[in-house]
């Protein structure tokens, strides 16, 4: 929790009562507190990085353990935020899952870039299990930011900016952070939910169902997901066939072994348990072995009835599957199963 001797060395807070500049629940500055900061930053020529971090996944905290669980989770995150920041910024709770970082050492490229590498590492504070009395969850963030005056003039623009970043890093996946680049996130449109809606994806994969034959219609699909979602790799697998969406030959013993975790898998005749890593142990052993020993972070596998499975897999980051991809992924089973078994 901040106190006041952390933030007198700001002439913003000066005089202000802190009791209304922190955040009641995890001590971090407050919304309004911490958004007029950054507009006094603008106004006076100072220069920074603003980030906006959202947890993944966080409703399944409340949902799974309850509120009391999730506001000890948040307020464990603000004070790994608050440790990892130290003297280089501030960090402020913007509203439920999401805080905002006011990084002040240095609005360059490289060095927001290595910020947020700290933020993520080992001893950082996301990417990282944290224990709530007797429970421990794997915590994971997004993180998009943009740098005043570097980006932007204003700081509604600033904002805009920041946004996108964050965006970007959603539609990647999350689990990641996005330093804005003018080049590369300019044309991001954040609120143009006609071409990222899922009612609008699922509209797509109904028209590759309608427009491809059999004999490419679960490569078609396969490519889908692989585009919309953004894993390292989307596969189809049944029996000793294989249908991959990219073909990376340093990663050909993972997909070899991709027939030995089926074979564990088609030994249950349910639905593989794509989200709930305690089930997967206790159900499938053998399989949660293979896994690991293929350095697999993070799985997900969906049957289709009488022809395979549907497999997405992350080698490189601890990804929280979404429900929004869940959705998706069994929504593109269930075309499949109509289409073949009708």
């Amino acid at each position: 929790m901040y106190t006041i001797e952390d933030l007198k060395k700001y002439e913003y807070f000066n005089g202000a009562d802190i009791n209304f500049v922190l955040d009641s629940l995890t001590g971090v500055i407050s919304r309004q507190y911490i958004l007029d900061f950054a507009r006094y930053l603008v106004d006076h020529n100072t220069p920074f990085a603003m980030c906006m971090m959202d947890l993944d996944n966080f409703k399944y905290v409340n949902d799974s353990y309850g509120h009391n669980a999730g506001d000890k989770c948040l307020q464990i995150v603000a004070e790994n935020l608050q440790r990892c920041t130290g003297n280089e910024g501030l960090v402020g709770r913007f509203g439920g899952d999401e805080f905002i970082i006011i990084y002040l050492k240095s609005n360059k490229y490289d060095d927001v870039h290595d910020f947020f590498a700290r933020l993520y590492d080992t001893n950082g504070a996301v990417r990282r299990s944290i224990y709530l009395d007797k429970v421990r969850v794997f915590i994971t963030a997004t993180i998009g930011s943009a740098s005043y005056p570097l980006d932007a003039e204003s700081y509604d623009d600033l904002f805009v900016k920041m946004d996108k970043a964050l965006y970007r890093g959603k539609s990647k996946g999350r689990n990641c952070y996005i330093v804005y680049v003018h080049e590369k996130h300019k044309d991001i449109v954040v609120n143009d939910r006609g071409t990222n809606s899922l009612l609008n994806k699922t509209e797509h994969l109904k028209q590759i169902v309608k427009e491809s034959n059999k004999d490419v219609l679960v490569h078609n699909i396969i490519e889908y997901l692989f585009r919309s979602l953004h894993p390292k790799d989307t596969l189809f697998v049944y029996k000793n066939n294989v249908v991959r969406s990219a073909f990376l030959a340093e990663d050909i013993s993972i997909v070899d072994n991709m027939y030995s975790i089926v074979d564990n898998i088609m030994k249950d005749k349910t639905i593989f348990p794509s989200s709930n890593p305690n089930d997967i142990k206790t159900r499938f052993p053998e399989t949660i072995s293979l896994i690991s020993e293929n350095k697999i972070h993070a799985f997900v596998c969906i049957k289709v009835k009488n022809l395979g499975y549907i497999i997405l897999y992350e080698n490189a980051v601890t990804r929280m599957w979404q429900d929004y991809d869940l959705v998706l992924i069994n929504f593109a089973a269930t075309l499949l199963e109509y289409e073949f078994n009708k």
